[in-house]
């Protein structure tokens, strides 16, 4: 009897025994510092959210362009599960919702996040994707026996003028909210707008919504409302869904990356002092600004300061997790960071 091992299950115990000892190197330097704490094995976190009435945080991670993971972390233990692509339940494309959608994929880009409860214990959970194309991909997230199970269901493609997707938000009557932020390089990249889809009048530009880069965006409870980040020209928005000329628009000196809300109903944001421009680009970031604002008039404070670190460069999302901040990140980052 032979005793090679067959090349290809050399090479999945290798990766087995690569990615077990990248895990444990993580856990390993996962220690507190500056007054931050960190929950390592997350890889490159871009965004964040909160499951509804669970005790479950989602992150999107990122590997490059077109690959990615969804994690979901028990905030209680800490621990945390892979869920895509990973574990993902077989598909099962819900044709009535989604129905023209062509198929299922099982690689791609996870980015801007969003999340919708259809009954105790179950969601919707929509994830801007890039890649093999360019949409938003739309999974049954259910939660049995606390452990978090994920199935894809659908997806919504992106309108021919959309050239990259960057956040979404839900919206009342299932209907979502897009920004569409042109990547770096396009003649576009300095324009975007704000896109709504529902099943059942498809893709259409909110009125009012073009700005400089949209980036993150949430909507108000009742929907009438969104706030939008213009990463490239540093500024936050307030538009109206019913009455463009109701908006108004804060300046800041930061650019504004991911929004979301806190327990509080203030609106948390991740921004950096970059120094971009609609045409010109944008610098290194210096630091991270974790911001609040008033959803009423936009009044900024700043939360707190995390500067440019060798295993966390660069925050883009901030949420509220009982007493505690959480911040993830890319540029290379393992880990998401945490402080009180």
């Amino acid at each position: 009897m032979s005793s090679k091992i067959p090349v290809a299950v050399s090479f999945t115990i290798f990766l087995v025994l690569y990615f077990s000892s990248a895990t444990i190197y993580a856990q390993e330097n996962c220690n507190a510092i500056e007054g931050l704490e960190f929950i390592c094995g997350v890889n490159q976190a871009e965004d964040l959210l909160r499951v509804p009435n669970s005790k479950f945080v989602i992150a999107s991670g990122r590997i490059s362009d077109t690959e990615g993971q969804i994690y979901a972390i028990d905030k209680n233990s800490r621990i945390v599960s892979e869920l895509f692509p990973l574990n993902t339940l077989e598909a099962k494309h819900d044709s009535e919702n989604f129905g023209d959608c062509p198929t299922s994929i099982n690689v791609f880009q996870p980015h801007g996040i969003s999340i919708r409860e259809t009954g105790r214990n179950s969601y919707l959970l929509y994830v801007v994707g890039h890649g093999y194309r360019e949409a938003i991909e739309v999974f049954s997230l259910e939660i049995n026996d606390d452990v978090p199970s994920l199935q894809w269901v659908g997806c919504v493609k992106a309108p021919d003028e959309v050239e990259r997707f960057n956040a979404v938000t839900v919206l009342p009557d299932n209907k979502i909210a897009v920004t569409h932020l042109p990547p770096a390089g396009s003649p576009n990249r300095g324009s975007g707008e704000v896109w709504e889809w529902s099943n059942s009048e498809g893709w259409k530009i909110v009125e009012g919504s073009q700005m400089p880069g949209p980036n993150g965006i949430v909507a108000s409870s009742d929907g009438s409302t969104l706030f939008v980040a213009a990463y490239l020209g540093t500024a936050l928005k307030k538009l109206s869904r019913q009455d463009s000329s109701q908006s108004i628009q804060k300046e800041t000196i930061y650019s504004i990356d991911n929004i979301r809300w806190s327990d509080e109903g203030e609106l948390l944001l991740a921004a950096h002092d970059r120094g971009c421009t609609p045409t010109g680009g944008c610098s290194d970031s210096s630091a991270t600004h974790l911001l609040k604002a008033n959803p009423v008039n936009l009044e900024i404070e700043t939360i707190r300061v995390i500067p440019v670190l060798d295993f966390f460069p660069v925050g883009t999302v901030v949420i509220s997790v009982d007493d505690e901040y959480w911040v993830g990140g890319i540029a290379g980052t393992d880990r998401i960071a945490i402080f009180r």
